[in-house]
């Protein structure tokens, strides 16, 4: 696949990139709480920008329900990320140990992990399909231009 592509995906991944730097580096505070959540996201708008510029006549339902159960995973992260959070200023957060037993943390990372590979799996999957779609578009749009000017 082109840089292009890759790049696509990419910008979504800024919240998580703010998240890291943010809270992790400049404030010195432990991210994991609330990366999940713009994990999740990432993956919820990688299938939303796939199923925006992709027809696929025989698969009518696939890019419905695969977008629906992103946004359910994405929900189910932010809230059990945000259950994380108020642990973390609580007296019982001890450290990184700590706040990995919760069941909070793993229902939160599981739901964000699926998410993100959903997004990336379809991404490799339909990327190529979508590049032929334009690369079509454009050379019928340049061959109605070229029967215009003649």
């Amino acid at each position: 696949m082109s840089p292009e592509s890759w790049l696509k995906i990419a910008m979504p991944a800024f919240p998580v990139g703010y998240t890291v730097f943010g809270i992790w580096l400049y404030f010195g505070e432990n991210p994991l709480p609330i990366l999940p959540a713009p994990i999740a996201f990432w993956g919820l708008v990688v299938c939303f920008y796939l199923f925006s510029h992709l027809y696929t006549p025989e698969q009518r339902r696939y890019p419905l329900v695969t977008m629906v159960f992103a946004t359910i995973l994405w929900l189910v992260a932010s809230l059990t990320s945000h259950n994380l959070s108020k642990f973390l200023g609580s007296t019982s957060y001890h450290g990184t140990l700590s706040l990995m037993g919760r069941t909070d943390f793993w229902y939160a990372y599981i739901c964000s992990t699926a998410a993100f590979t959903g997004g990336l799996w379809n991404f490799r999957r339909y990327e190529p399909m979508i590049i032929s779609q334009i690369r079509q578009d454009r050379f019928t749009a340049n061959q109605a231009a070229d029967h215009v000017e003649e």
